[in-house]
């Protein structure tokens, strides 16, 4: 992928080893980059950028089951089931998990937050 630091101008070149990695220029190590060209479709993470909650509804209702069970149970330790578009998360002790606190805490978390946008982006583009 190719990037253009926005404090120095220095243009640059990055494979994600990570999709969750935060990146640095290599000439002045400032986090702010702006992308400018994307390879296989993956949309690279950027500190701060967020999503609504009717977007973080979307990602639960419609997302690759797979990535969502993972990213809930490694990042919550939470269980995710879905049948269609019913949806539910569960504490191990079995009890139903609040959305909008898991919300909360994805859009307070830098790296959550990057994580669940990296799941949005690929369900926007059709997984």
């Amino acid at each position: 992928m190719k990037f253009t630091c926005k404090k120095c101008k220095k243009d640059f070149d990055e494979d994600y080893k990570n999709l969750f990695d935060i990146l640095k220029c290599p000439n002045c190590k400032n986090k702010e980059v702006v992308l400018n060209s994307i390879k296989q479709g993956v949309h690279p993470p950027e500190a701060g950028f967020g999503i609504s909650y009717w977007e973080f509804e979307d990602v639960l209702e419609e997302g690759k089951v797979s990535y969502l069970k993972e990213f809930f149970e490694v990042e919550f330790d939470f269980h995710y089931s879905r049948i269609s578009e019913e949806f539910v998360l569960t504490e191990k002790s079995g009890n139903k998990v609040d959305f909008k606190e898991i919300y909360k805490k994805t859009q307070n978390d830098g790296k959550l937050q990057r994580m669940i946008y990296n799941i949005y982006y690929v369900l926007l583009q059709g997984d």
